[in-house]
């Protein structure tokens, strides 16, 4: 009997199986429009698979989860200065290339253990990084330099919400370019493959939670480093934020 995806099935498992699947029928003759086409369906299982209202169970698991983590880290000596659930008012799509999930390039972060997608710490650490430095805060050295650690903790960030009667993902496309030699390819002549890359739905509201250290004086006042980290997910998240992509409902 062939396996079925669902919640109750590791995506990241899910697939290794339909890879080594494809690879046996075909006898190791794979090329790249083959994995190109069999990332796509894949996806699209994803996607039908994953309806937000049977989701609700793992998301409460999720919530309780950062929860218990921000409990242990408050014995430990931080507090939380930002704990905020924020709903994406574009599709995310973030880590086009992640280590769990290749050679398929999903275009999405998938954590194996809560096999959901998520905001990996680092990006958006990054991405509040980036913010400050744009607007020249004194929260930049908050982040971290150099010469001195992070007084700052930044926890991967999970969906916890999805409107009912949709799926927590959505299968976009990109348009890759076609490459013109010497002239003898135009606009017209091509016919470029588009590229399935699986999002994050708009409309899914994900946790953020971000704490500080009770040891040291903080560089900038927490309301400032609140609004930092408020201005860097309005500006978004993500790859793609040129194009509009992972932006969140913030108001600061």
């Amino acid at each position: 009997m062939a396996l079925e995806l669902s919640p109750g099935v590791n995506v990241v498992s899910y697939l290794r199986y339909k890879l080594l699947k494809f690879a046996y029928e075909r006898r190791g003759e794979v090329t790249k429009d083959d994995l190109n086409r069999l990332g796509r369906e894949v996806m699209l299982e994803i996607e039908r698979a994953f309806r937000c209202e049977a989701l609700m169970p793992l998301f409460r698991a999720v919530d309780s989860h950062v929860d218990r983590v921000v409990k242990a880290l408050d014995a430990l000596g931080y507090a939380a200065i930002y704990d905020r659930r924020l709903g994406l008012m574009t599709r995310l799509t973030i880590h086009l290339r992640s280590p769990y999930t290749s050679p398929l390039e999903l275009g999405i972060s998938w954590d194996p253990y809560w096999n959901l997608p998520y905001i990996p710490a680092t990006s958006l650490k990054g991405a509040i990084r980036s913010t400050a430095e744009l607007t020249r805060t004194n929260c930049l050295k908050d982040l971290g330099t150099l010469e001195e650690a992070s007084s700052v903790v930044v926890l991967d960030a999970y969906p916890i919400l999805c409107p009912r009667d949709r799926s927590l993902v959505a299968v976009d496309i990109i348009n890759p370019h076609y490459r013109e030699v010497e002239g003898e390819v135009t606009e017209v002549e091509s016919s470029p493959t588009p590229l399935a890359m699986l999002t994050v739905a708009s409309g899914t509201a994900f946790r953020i939670t971000i704490l500080a250290t009770k040891r040291k004086r903080p560089a900038c006042a927490e309301e400032a480093l609140s609004r930092l980290v408020s201005e860097a997910l309005r500006r978004g998240i993500g790859a793609k934020t040129s194009l509009g992509y992972g932006m969140f409902n913030v108001f600061i």
